[in-house]
């Protein structure tokens, strides 16, 4: 839940700086002084959807940075094309390609490489995307550096909802936000935890574990989203390489005190997170359960309910007696530190919003609560007390800044390609795990795409 006045966003393209120039040349040094190089990112199913998704912001973000950094940026997608494509990234080159199609995918790399320039990088925009082309770019662009953007760890997402009716039904609740839950589901690790029940969501996150595993074994790189999720991917059993690791969350210009609106000129609530993601639809169950008692302290506070993609259901919640109004935009708790707003939250939602100094709810971007209770209490505090919510808006500021700088996350991205693009071969060399995974013997999403290809074209 978010303190909010209504807000728009726009983006301009710095200056060139001499660092900048510097990680392009070395961006393309291994190819010759005149030859033009390319990057493509590869998606099965979904284009990038800035004005719905925080993904769809990040990749964007990425499509619109590396396009200062090569000279021409591709997204392919086997999805049907967008036309509003081009608001987002207009210096992007978009292609539809059908998904388990070789002689498409071949005609799209020959075209790029024959037209734009070699192609130096491909990103698979999730795990399965690397599944469904990652053998075609080995096979056709050997010396492309792979990249994985993990976007989410999916095993995580995936058995911690499983987890959460798992307890509900055990407890024989509804009550989503209760202290013990949010312990359960913050302990919960997808390689370790043994169910209760052998049921097929519970078996679907163990084997996405060990596919989005697989997928990152196979790639050069992995572009990780959130110092948790970064965490978990270097525990010793997984066995992965340091080195393919590289810290991408999100991306935000710097913010200053003096940029946001104050406490005094701000009024009412907002809640924000699209309604594809199943936790988001939740949450607005919770709320509406709950926003009476917050009401009845507040009795002119009215709850706005901001989210892409709201079904009938959260439709039906509208009530503008209650003051809850449910409307159709993006965002979430980065978006909303951008506009100094404070953020009620869980410790879920906290997740990888903190610095190493900043592991106390009382130093975090707004306050951290455990169920419902402390949730009532903190959203009518957090309202009513002036010095409580400046400082939580300092706090916000401060986080954002450190840990989603603009310059700062893409700078470390420009490195690590740099970096591997130059040991490409010495890298490839000593990744045991990776040669292993794509000796034949284990190259089943491979085989499976060709008799899909096969199955479909007959």
């Amino acid at each position: 839940m978010i303190f909010n006045r209504s807000f728009l966003a726009s983006t301009r393209r710095r200056p060139w700086t001499s660092l900048d120039i510097s990680i392009k040349r070395r961006l393309s040094s291994s190819s010759s002084a005149t030859e033009a190089t390319s990057i493509l990112f590869l998606s099965p199913t979904s284009w990038p959807e800035p004005n719905a998704t925080a993904a769809g912001i990040r990749t964007v973000s990425l499509l619109n940075h590396f396009a200062t950094r090569f000279d021409s940026v591709h997204f392919g997608c086997g999805a049907p094309m967008k036309e509003s494509m081009t608001r987002f990234a207009n210096n992007v080159h978009w292609h539809h390609i059908k998904p388990n199609r070789t002689d498409d995918m071949t005609n799209l790399l020959q075209h790029i490489q024959h037209t734009h320039g070699t192609i130096r990088a491909v990103v698979f925009d999730r795990f399965y995307a690397e599944e469904a082309y990652s053998f075609r770019i080995r096979e056709q662009c050997p010396n492309a550096l792979r990249i994985l953007d993990m976007q989410d760890v999916h095993s995580l997402r995936i058995g911690r909802q499983q987890l959460v009716k798992e307890i509900d039904q055990r407890e024989n609740s509804t009550n989503n936000m209760a202290t013990q839950l949010i312990d359960e589901v913050m302990k919960f690790d997808p390689s370790t935890h043994e169910w209760a029940q052998d049921l097929p969501q519970a078996q679907k996150a163990h084997n996405t574990l060990l596919r989005e595993l697989a997928s990152i074994h196979r790639s050069d790189l992995v572009l990780v989203c959130s110092s948790s999720e970064m965490n978990m991917l270097k525990q010793p059993s997984w066995n992965i390489a340091p080195w393919k690791l590289v810290s991408a969350p999100f991306f935000q210009k710097s913010v200053e005190q003096d940029m946001t609106t104050s406490y005094d000129e701000r009024s009412d609530f907002v809640s924000i997170g699209g309604f594809k993601h199943p936790p988001n639809v939740d949450s607005v169950r919770l709320l509406r359960r709950i926003w009476p008692r917050i009401r009845s302290h507040l009795p002119d506070a009215k709850l706005h309910v901001y989210g892409a993609y709201p079904t009938n259901e959260i439709g039906s919640m509208h009530d503008e007696k209650l003051g809850f109004y449910v409307h159709g935009i993006k965002g979430k708790i980065v978006d909303s530190w951008g506009y100094g707003l404070p953020v009620v939250t869980t410790s879920v939602g906290a997740e990888g919003m903190m610095t190493t100094d900043a592991i106390a709810s009382d130093d975090w971007g707004g306050l951290i609560v455990s169920n419902e209770d402390e949730f009532v209490e903190a959203a009518v505090n957090l309202y009513t007390t002036k010095e409580l919510w400046e400082y939580s808006q300092n706090r916000a500021i401060v986080l954002l800044n450190s840990l989603f700088n603009k310059e700062q996350n893409l700078q470390v991205i420009d490195e690590a390609l740099s970096d591997a693009m130059m040991n490409l071969g010495q890298r490839r060399k000593r990744d045991i795990t990776s040669q292993l995974l794509w000796h034949q013997s284990n190259r089943s999403t491979e085989y499976f795409s060709k008799w899909i290809e096969l199955k479909e074209v007959k």
